[in-house]
């Protein structure tokens, strides 16, 4: 009989022991913080009694463990929130706790160069030749009607097949360089016209010819304008001079002999849309010879570009 006693005595006794420790171990506390730099985020925790960490960044990427992640994501068009959480396991149970960040845009500087002014980059481009379309409209406030829409590589079609390795170099302090591959470059026949530059001809009266032999400029500067109303004075009809405004535009200006894709008397042409692979543009070109329409935009060529691996 006094051996269960002491038996249900020592029993009672482990009991308490267990409720005791298992009372005195506490669930553990956490709360983060994320530093963002572009898509990048540092993460740093602050927690009590924790064995383990569980990052679930938001994205749809694994679990992380470290105590102290860096992570990356993906920046698009527009800002993106994302809800992040961190679950902290311990001997006294878990908790978890979340937060929601904000992943900035990336900015047409870095699209067009890879970069920006604090972390500089580059970024090479060509004329793709494998485009869906290659269409010349007239350069009126709406870029309509159409005059001609081709396949995107007529180019080759029609003797300027050395436009696809002619590529533009835009640098994300502002400089950019063009190379000439095949010794000259795309340019508007009366630009080369008035300005007596040397040409192969006019393919297949297009009013569009190859410039050669052709000096890359030195210096050639570009500038990046978002939400700009662009005001010209072109020739939409090739006989009459009018203002036109293009509202809420982006446009790329050049300064010290730069420009993109085609050499003609415009120092600015329009950015339709930009991702890190492709733009779509919109050059103007002239084809007025005499008057008060020599040099003044009759064409918008709607241009898609891709980027040089």
């Amino acid at each position: 009989m006094k051996r269960k006693l002491r038996l249900a005595l020592f029993f009672s006794l482990g009991l308490l022991l267990f409720v005791t420790c298992k009372k005195d171990t506490p669930a553990p506390t956490a709360s983060f913080t994320a530093t963002v730099n572009d898509g990048v985020v540092t993460f740093a925790a602050t927690v009590t009694d924790a064995t383990k960490y569980e990052w679930d960044f938001g994205d749809g990427s694994y679990i992380n463990t470290l105590v102290a992640p860096v992570h990356t994501y993906v920046q698009v068009a527009t800002p993106t929130s994302i809800e992040v959480s961190l679950t902290i396991k311990g001997p006294g149970g878990q908790v978890t706790t979340k937060q929601t960040i904000t992943i900035p845009a990336k900015t047409k500087m870095e699209y067009l160069t890879g970069g920006k002014p604090s972390a500089p980059k580059s970024r090479k481009w060509r004329i793709s030749a494998s485009a869906p379309s290659f269409n010349i409209n007239y350069a009126t406030a709406t870029l309509t009607p159409n005059y001609k829409s081709y396949p995107g590589g007529i180019l080759s079609a029609v003797g300027l097949s050395a436009v696809y390795g002619d590529t533009f170099t835009f640098k994300s302090d502002g400089t950019m360089t063009i190379q000439s591959n095949g010794g000259g470059i795309f340019a508007g026949f009366v630009y080369c016209y008035a300005t007596a530059t040397p040409n192969i001809g006019n393919a297949g009266g297009s009013g569009l010819t190859y410039a050669k032999p052709f000096t890359p400029p030195t210096g050639a500067t570009f500038q990046i304008n978002e939400g700009k109303n662009l005001t010209m004075t072109n020739a939409p009809d090739g006989a009459t001079a009018v203002s036109v405004t293009y509202t809420n535009v982006m446009t790329l200006s050049f300064a010290n002999g730069g420009f993109f894709g085609i050499k003609d008397f415009s120092s600015e042409c329009i950015i339709q849309s930009i991702t890190d692979t492709q733009i779509i543009a919109n050059l103007f070109v002239a084809v007025g010879t005499s008057g008060a329409t020599l040099g003044k935009p009759t064409f918008a060529l709607n241009v898609y570009f891709e980027a040089v691996p």
